[in-house]
């Protein structure tokens, strides 16, 4: 039906399958006043009363707005509210958080993901499923990898990109930043504008001197840097890495932070635990030390938290209050 030349629904003398459709609906729910409709494709006088009829009650009840529809004629609104189409999901607007956990637990687990708890009401957030293993890390970390970049491809992801990761979950985000998309040949370039925030925890890729305090232990050494082998470089003003002095996966310097790094090297790698070569054996191989002094930096890296299986309490007792503000300050 059209008045003034404006299409406003269907109505009084209308045909179609979709009005046969409606008188058909109306007749199984609403038998007291409209049972008695004819099964046609008409839009007779019969279905305007009936119409009317519903629209009035709905209207009674505060279902349906005054304004939202004309008496007797069908429209969306009055579809809706009637429960013959279901009312359209409006699109979830809010930038995407994409948060990757530490080795070990699932993704709900962490500092990572209590940060996107708080702040659910400004994000969507989108967990990273992985492996998460501790040995060979970099497998898992690179199945991380992949799985960060296929969920950033996904259309439901375009727009605003936020990210969050935790000890292997920083190398996963900062892999992802490093090689994918800060490149200009990385495979997503194209979404460099896009990311707006990333924070990580215990990040063993920190870059030296970059990282942030918070309440939880003091703050890493200006000096040091993360245990990787290969760093960030160039952090970004809004890439906030919080870092704890004694943390030993972001806190490394001088010979102790080379032999932490040369472990971190093995741990990430494939060769480990089997046969001759045994990751202490590993180590001497790298690190070429004395064999007493050697012995000991090992035997200190490994009693500290047996390299991101039971995490050392600098690891592992971050406070999250501070990227939460750093978050909701967008």
């Amino acid at each position: 039906m059209r008045i003034g030349g404006q299409y406003v629904g269907l109505g009084a003398g209308d045909s179609s399958i979709e009005v046969q459709k409606i008188k058909a609906f109306m007749r199984n729910k609403f038998r007291s006043y409209a049972g008695n409709l004819t099964d046609t494709p008409y839009f007779d006088a019969a279905t305007t009363i009936a119409v009317a009829e519903m629209q009035s009650r709905y209207a009674a009840s505060g279902q349906l707005a005054p304004g939202a529809y004309l008496s007797g004629i069908v429209n969306a609104e009055t579809k809706y509210v009637m429960g013959y189409l279901p009312r359209p999901v409006a699109p979830d607007r809010r930038p995407v958080l994409l948060t990757v956990c530490g080795t070990g637990v699932p993704w709900w687990v962490g500092p990572d993901a209590d940060v996107a708890r708080a702040v659910e009401g400004r994000y969507r957030w989108q967990p990273v499923g992985y492996p998460a293993t501790p040995f060979p890390m970099n497998p898992s970390a690179q199945a991380g990898r992949d799985e960060l970049k296929r969920l950033v491809d996904l259309p439901e992801n375009q727009g605003e990109l936020n990210l969050i990761g935790y000890s292997q979950g920083a190398i996963v985000v900062a892999e992802f930043w490093e090689y994918d998309v800060k490149p200009s040949n990385g495979s997503h370039h194209h979404r460099i504008n896009d990311i707006r925030r990333a924070v990580t925890f215990g990040n063993p890729m920190r870059e030296q001197g970059k990282a942030y305090p918070d309440p939880g232990a003091a703050l890493a050494s200006a000096t040091s840097h993360g245990i990787a082998d290969r760093l960030m470089v160039d952090t970004p003003d809004w890439w906030r890495n919080y870092a704890h002095h004694g943390d030993l996966y972001t806190e490394c310097e001088g010979d102790s932070g080379e032999d932490k790094t040369a472990i971190y090297k093995i741990v990430m790698g494939t060769r480990v635990f089997s046969g001759p070569d045994s990751l202490l054996a590993q180590f001497l191989e790298i690190a070429q030390r004395p064999l007493p002094e050697a012995i000991a930096v090992f035997k200190a890296v490994i009693d500290a938290g047996m390299f991101f299986i039971k995490g050392t309490g600098p690891h592992v007792n971050y406070d999250t209050r501070p990227a939460i503000d750093y978050l909701l300050s967008a």
